[in-house]
C-alpha cells in the first residue's frame, strides 16, 4: 500500500496500516531491549515499572504473527485480482518478487556493510557473540559466507541455510515467499482441478514444521478476506455497526489476553495458531466497522504503509552498529540514563527505516513497471491498494 487514504475509501485499511508500523516497532523495541539491557533475569529484583517496561517491550514474536495475518488478508486480495487472467503467474510474480527484492537485495548489501564495520572496525561484542544477547549468540562472521547470501537470495534463510549476517528478522521473508507461492497453487488446484508445477513448491514444507504452521496462521488473513467480501457483498458497508463494535470489544479482550498470556509463558497459549485468532478477530472487527482513522494516528499508518516492511527488513544490521558505538558496547542493568538511549536508538531506528524505505521500497512501482514492460505483463486492476 502507497498511502494511508486509500482508493476504496475504507477507514479499516487505513487502521491496517498502523497496525503495520506498530507490529514493527514492536520487532524493533524488543531488539534493542535485548541489545541494550540484561534479561529480566539476569537484572534481578528490579522494580514494578522495570518489570513492566520489560513485559510491554517482549512482544517481537506476536508482532510477527501479526504480521503474517495481515499479509495472508492483502496477498488474498491481490491473487483475487489478478485470478483468472491468462497470464496470471508472469505478472503475479513480478508484483511480488519485486515487492520482496527491492527491499532484500539492499538490506543484505547495506547489512553486510554495517556487519563487518562492527566486527573489524569496532570489535563488537554483539558481533562477536560475546555479547550475552539473546539475538547474538555465535559471531557474525559465521553467517556472512558467499553460500548463505545466495541461500538468503533464493529465500533458503532458515531453512537450509543461516540468515545471512546478523539480520536474523529476515526468517519471516523466506516464509513469505513460499506462502505467496503455496496460496494461488492451491487455489488454482481447488478452482480448476489444474495441478500446476507451482504445487511442487509445498515439497520445501518438508524443510520444516514451523514453516507449514506459520502458513496456517497467515491462511488466517486470507480466510478473513473472504468472509469480509462475503459480508460487505451481503449487507453493504452501511450496516453491522453495532456487531461490528461489540465485536471489536470482545476482539481487543481477547487478544489481550491470549498476547499476555503468551508473554507471561501460560501454556498453550503462546500457540501461534491462538495468537493469530486473536489477532484476526481484531481485523475483522475493525473491517466491520470501518472506523475513520484519527487524526493522532494517521503519521504511523503513513509509516505502516510506505516503510515498515523496510524498517523490518532493514533494522538489525543498523541496530548492532549503533550500540557498538555507545559506550560501553556492552549489555547493562536497567537505569534511567540507559532507558532515555534507548529511546533515543529506538527513534535512530525509526528514521533509519523511513530513509531506507525512500530509496528501496518507494521505487516499487517503477521497478515494477520496467519489469512489465520487458516481460509484456499486463497491470492487475487497481481493486484495492496494490502490494
Amino acid at each position: 500500500m502507497s498511502d494511508p487514504s486509500h482508493p476504496s475509501g475504507r477507514g479499516a485499511f487505513a487502521w491496517i496500516d498502523a497496525m503495520r508500523f506498530i507490529a514493527a516497532a514492536l520487532v524493533v523495541m524488543e531488539h534493542a531491549r535485548d541489545l541494550l539491557f540484561v534479561t529480566l533475569r539476569e537484572a534481578g529484583g528490579v522494580s514494578p515499572v522495570w518489570q513492566a517496561f520489560y513485559f510491554l517491550t517482549g512482544f517481537g514474536s506476536e508482532a510477527v504473527i501479526a504480521f503474517f495475518v495481515i499479509s495472508g488478508f492483502w496477498i488474498t486480495a491481490a491473487v483475487e485480482r489478478r485470478f483468472g487472467a491468462p497470464d496470471f503467474w508472469r505478472g503475479y510474480l513480478i508484483d511480488r518478487l519485486s515487492r520482496l527484492l527491492i527491499v532484500m537485495v539492499p538490506a543484505l548489501a547495506v547489512g553486510a556493510v554495517l556487519d563487518l564495520a562492527a566486527i573489524h572496525l569496532l570489535a563488537s561484542p554483539y558481533a562477536l557473540g560475546t555479547s550475552g544477547a539473546m539475538t547474538l549468540q555465535t559471531p557474525v562472521t559465521d553467517r556472512l559466507g558467499l553460500g548463505v547470501l545466495l541461500g538468503n537470495l533464493v529465500f533458503l534463510q532458515d531453512l537450509v541455510v543461516p540468515t545471512f549476517g546478523s539480520n536474523g528478522p529476515l526468517w519471516s521473508l523466506a516464509n513469505e515467499f513460499w506462502y505467496y507461492l503455496w496460496f494461488p497453487s492451491l487455489l488454482l488446484a481447488l478452482r480448476s482441478r489444474r495441478f500446476g508445477l507451482g504445487l511442487l513448491t509445498l515439497s520445501v514444507g518438508l524443510l520444516s514444521g514451523e514453516l507449514v504452521k506459520g502458513f496456517g496462521v497467515w491462511l488466517m488473513g486470507s480466510a478473513l478476506f473472504y468472509l469480509d467480501r462475503r459480508i460487505r457483498g451481503a449487507s453493504g458497508t452501511g450496516k453491522g455497526q453495532a456487531v461490528g463494535l461489540i465485536g471489536l470489544c470482545v476482539a481487543i479482550a481477547v487478544m489481550a489476553a491470549v498476547y499476555g498470556g503468551s508473554r507471561l509463558g501460560w501454556g498453550g497459549l503462546g500457540h501461534s495458531f491462538v495468537l493469530g485468532s486473536a489477532f484476526a478477530l481484531v481485523l475483522w472487527a475493525v473491517l466491520r466497522l470501518d472506523p475513520a482513522l484519527p487524526v493522532w494516528l494517521r503519521s504511523m499508518a503513513t509509516y505502516g504503509a510506505r516503510a515498515s516492511f523496510s524498517l523490518y527488513a532493514a533494522h538489525f544490521p543498523f541496530l548492532l552498529l549503533v550500540v557498538s558505538l555507545l559506550p560501553p558496547a556492552a549489555r547493562t542493568q536497567p537505569d534511567g540514563p540507559r532507558a532515555l538511549l534507548w529511546i533515543a536508538v529506538l527513534a535512530l531506528t525509526l528514521g533509519w527505516g523511513w530513509l531506507f524505505a525512500r530509496v528501496t521500497e518507494a521505487r516499487t512501482g517503477a521497478l515494477r513497471g520496467w519489469i512489465r514492460g520487458r516481460a509484456g505483463a499486463t497491470t492487475a486492476p487497481a481493486a484495492i491498494p496494490p502490494q
